[in-house]
């Protein structure tokens, strides 16, 4: 699973035990909470009170929209524009970040959206902003991050959007219900709209 390089690393530990004559296997889970696909909360940036325990999951179910932004580096105002990103209330960027996101390593240079990029999805009325990338902001920045949580926008990172074509879609994001948590390894997961393919 991607993480940031200075986050804990992913350890799982098996254990196996004896209970009235059945062998039972229990799993010790040892990461960060930016570990793989994420949900980041307001509380991570100082961006709100916001925990991710306390996200309606309304925010996290519903119609999304898939933009195609392969090609681009700093995903700003024009880039969005023209793919026809914020007719949707949850947008999903693919970017050259799905090349790598499932295999690494991690560039040192990602697909990132500009904070111009993020008021124009504040101002187009998304409520969710997904990335396939370790962050939706350029690597030391925070720009994007607090534009979006500011507007109570909330961020998906880490996305493995590799096979999902452009396109209209459901998604279903449930992030642990980790309490007082900046953030929350989720299980996000694409199915297409009825009536198409």
């Amino acid at each position: 699973m991607a993480r940031w390089p200075s986050d804990p690393q992913l350890a799982v530990e098996r254990f196996e035990h004896h209970s009235r004559g059945v062998v039972v296997r229990v799993s010790e889970l040892r990461m960060g909470s930016h570990t793989g696909t994420h949900v980041d909360a307001p509380v991570h940036f100082s961006a709100g009170e916001m925990t991710v325990d306390a996200i309606p999951l309304g925010m996290l179910i519903g119609p999304a929209e898939v933009y195609d932004l392969r090609g681009a580096v700093a995903i700003g105002r024009e880039e969005l524009a023209g793919v026809g990103a914020g007719r949707c209330p949850r947008a999903l960027l693919k970017t050259d970040n799905s090349r790598w996101v499932r295999r690494g390593p991690m560039p040192e240079v990602w697909a990132h959206l500009t904070e111009e990029g993020a008021r124009f999805l504040v101002e187009a009325g998304v409520g969710l902003v997904g990335v396939d990338g370790l962050s939706v902001d350029r690597r030391g920045e925070a720009g994007a991050h607090l534009t979006l949580l500011r507007a109570g926008v909330m961020v998906v990172e880490t996305l493995d959007l590799s096979g999902a074509e452009p396109g209209e879609y459901e998604l279903v994001c449930l992030p642990l219900r980790i309490g007082g948590g900046d953030a929350a390894p989720a299980r996000a997961v694409l199915g297409r709209t009825r009536g198409r393919a």
